[in-house]
């Protein structure tokens, strides 16, 4: 009898040819589609990247073989119809998602997309699950994984009781970053950080619930598929104890074939609460993993994925579970867990690939001391920082001589010796943003807000 996620695969069948089928990668400026293209051009696979722009940092690499230009993933009407075009006039490329946006567009349009890709995608519903933090949060709480202590306001009325039970400080959070948009600048008064608030004291937490709600909004599209999901949830803040765990790795869909790496992200922007920037190699707790093998068999998960805990009294406690490619996936890839071919193989039906593949990487001897740097980023911070008084010297120096003391051990975002072009773009981008938006640049790079 075939389990809840093998009669799901079942019942989207790939109609392409699975022999040695190109690639189709999307997000050209993410640091995860960089790290996707070089991981399957060098196994000899033929990558195309859709990039919406000249300067992305992907459609640079030696290891592309073509790029072509597409609307940007975050209009998803457009990119939809562009994919179905593409697929079309170029039937039998693998597809795998490189973000929240795309993880949920490919999930709820899976049986168009299948007539001419090759996915290994599950259902609308298990991904909107993972994306949306509560029913991820009740799922984690069926599988005994901690979770921050959240509260869910469906209206002002619930922000009394909340203010008088939370500790503080509290973080406003979107429940999904899917389809998640701030508002135009025209139409608010003053301009903030959209994805993650902090609010310290209980007579701010009103204000500051309306000012959310007005600079921040969802597409309606994802608002019809899970309504009250445009609402923010609140989160109690922690300080995680020697920085965020990061648990990434690949699951079957049978649940049996599971492995996985674990990182500290030890460096972050904004520092609360932002894109990780250094990660540090860490020793993998099986009991976690066992944990995360329940929580994707409990929603019907399958596929490429990461998980991020904070630490806090001895406790693990589960924030974000991305089920997609991700940004530092090249660290994972540097110590032997090729994730983009474990999904490769996974779609084309390779069994005997996949299994070799999963016991190789498990058999991997990882280097010791390795870091991952996004090193550019990094540089641009700490630079930012020290010139406006927002950084003291000596943690300026720490971290100038932490990224000395890894080097030769230090896989970065972007730069690699033998494809330097990428890096190249990517500190263009970066000069360019902040010379375009230097309002944003002083507010997040600066301030770190």
């Amino acid at each position: 009898m075939l389990s809840r996620r093998e009669a799901e695969r079942v019942a989207v069948p790939a109609v392409v040819s699975a022999k040695r089928a190109p690639v189709l990668l999307t997000m050209a400026g993410f640091a995860g589609t960089l790290a996707a293209a070089r991981c399957l051009g060098r196994a000899g696979l033929r990558v195309v990247v859709a990039s919406d722009g000249r300067l992305r940092p992907a459609a640079w690499s030696r290891c592309v073989k073509e790029t072509v230009r597409c609307p940007p993933a975050s209009e998803p009407a457009r990119f939809l119809e562009w994919l179905l075009e593409f697929g079309a006039q170029h039937p039998g490329h693998f597809l795998y998602p490189t973000g929240d946006d795309l993880a949920y567009l490919l999930a709820r349009h899976r049986q168009e997309l299948s007539k001419n890709f090759l996915l290994y995608q599950p259902s609308e519903q298990v991904i909107l699950d993972l994306l949306d933090k509560r029913s991820l949060y009740a799922a984690c709480s069926r599988v005994a994984i901690d979770t921050p202590r959240t509260f869910i306001p469906e209206s002002e009325a619930d922000l009394a009781p909340i203010a008088a039970e939370a500790s503080f400080p509290l973080l406003f959070k979107p429940r999904t970053n899917v389809m998640f948009r701030p508002v135009p600048k025209d139409q608010r008064a003053k301009r903030r950080s959209t994805l993650c608030w902090r609010v310290e004291r209980r007579e701010d937490l009103t204000p500051t619930y309306h000012s959310y709600r007005q600079q921040n909004a969802h597409a309606q599209a994802i608002i019809a598929a899970r309504p009250g999901i445009e609402l923010p949830i609140l989160q109690e803040y922690h300080a995680s104890e020697g920085g965020i765990e990061s648990i990434a790795g690949f699951i079957d869909e049978s649940g049996d074939l599971l492995v996985a790496r674990a990182s500290n992200k030890i460096f972050q922007r904004p520092r609360s609460a932002g894109i990780g920037i250094c990660f540090e190699q860490a020793p993998l707790d099986e009991v976690v993993l066992q944990a995360l093998r329940r929580l994707c068999s409990s929603v019907g998960y399958y596929g490429v994925f990461e998980a991020e805990f904070i630490r806090k009294n001895g406790r693990r406690l589960l924030i974000d579970f991305n089920p997609r490619f991700y940004g530092q996936m090249g660290f994972e890839i540097a110590r032997g867990l090729p994730l983009p071919l474990l999904a490769y193989s996974a779609a084309s039906g390779d069994r005997q690939a996949l299994a070799k593949a999963i016991e190789d990487a498990r058999a991997f001897r990882q280097e010791p001391g390795q870091v991952y740097c996004h090193r550019f980023a990094l540089g641009m911070v700490i630079t930012a920082q020290r010139v406006a008084g927002r950084m003291k010297r000596p943690e300026a120096r720490w971290w100038r001589r932490w990224v000395r003391s890894h080097k030769g051990r230090a896989i970065d975002a972007a730069y690699d010796r033998a494809d330097p072009v990428p890096f190249a773009f990517e500190a263009l981008v970066h000069i360019a943003d902040a010379l375009r938006h230097p309002g944003g640049f002083v507010r997040s790079v600066v301030f770190d807000r």
